[in-house]
């Protein structure tokens, strides 16, 4: 996917495949929904690929879609691309870019393509439409993302 004169990535061509609630039902930010809620997220991803070192999201640029990895690899940096710093890699499962469906503010981070990569994008104003119509689904992502949160800073539930 190319980018355009602000950086953005534009989003996926029409008709690009739908992922199943199966494959969502692996992905540990909806753990805890139910089918009915699986298939209402569903109804709103798309199945993306990316080329090796194609840049998926730039630091700085809107957070504008969160992505989950299906298959292949990915690298994510920290700070300018020429400057990089705290890199790690992303693989089947992992995921990406939740905070842009709730805040929609600037990316923290880059993240590049290292292998053929297959994901899973959800885009915020579509996201954000469906949780204010199903509230059920909102309180089970908090509860996914306060457990991460959790992980992510090396805490116990307290």
């Amino acid at each position: 996917m190319a980018t355009t004169s602000k950086g953005l990535t534009p989003p996926p061509k029409p008709g690009t495949k739908k992922p199943g609630v199966r494959l969502l039902s692996k992905v540990p930010l909806f753990t805890g929904l139910t089918q009915a809620h699986l298939r209402s997220v569903a109804s709103l991803a798309e199945e993306v690929h990316y080329s090796p070192g194609r840049m998926i999201v730039r630091t700085g640029t809107p957070g504008v879609a969160f992505y989950v990895i299906v298959d292949g690899s990915a690298k994510v940096l920290r700070g300018t691309i020429a400057s990089a710093k705290g890199t790690w890699e992303l693989g089947p499962g992992d995921f990406f870019g939740e905070m842009a469906l709730l805040d929609g503010g600037p990316r923290t981070a880059s993240v590049v393509a290292e292998t053929p990569l297959t994901t899973i994008r959800i885009e915020r104003a579509q996201f954000r439409k469906m949780l204010k119509e199903e509230p059920d689904i909102a309180l089970k992502l908090l509860e996914s993302m306060a457990t991460r949160m959790r992980e992510l800073l090396g805490h116990p539930p307290i």
